[in-house]
């Protein structure tokens, strides 16, 4: 993901350019609690990545990751802290987080997991 860091202020956007199939996921955040929780939303793309990759949808859940993966690069304190605490730190807390699953987190996703562990 080039471009400018990813904030709070342009996290959704970014994300649903780079992954538009999360543009429900977005919505449905937004109307529920009526703004951007960064950190609960994090926990929504985790489990949408999950979906798609166990529903055969690779393509969304690699897209998916690697986003989630530039944003813990490439994401200023904010976006870091929510990647870690509410994306990596959730990883196996809901079915469908296979080891084959987590075989396709990028690097930096996969290294915060194991400094969690």
């Amino acid at each position: 993901m080039a471009g400018p860091r990813t904030t709070k202020a342009n996290f959704v956007d970014q994300l649903v350019e780079a992954v538009p199939e999360s543009e429900s996921t977005v919505v449905e955040h937004l109307d529920y609690f009526d703004e951007l929780l960064l950190h609960l939303l994090m926990a929504d793309l985790l489990r949408f990545a999950t979906a798609s990759f166990a529903n055969g949808r690779t393509d969304i859940s690699d897209r998916l990751l690697r986003f989630v993966d530039a944003s813990l690069t490439g994401g200023d304190e904010y976006i870091q802290n929510a990647v870690k605490v509410s994306f990596v730190e959730h990883f196996s807390a809901w079915p469908g987080e296979t080891p084959e699953f987590l075989d396709t987190w990028p690097l930096a996703l996969r290294s915060a997991l194991e400094a969690f562990r």
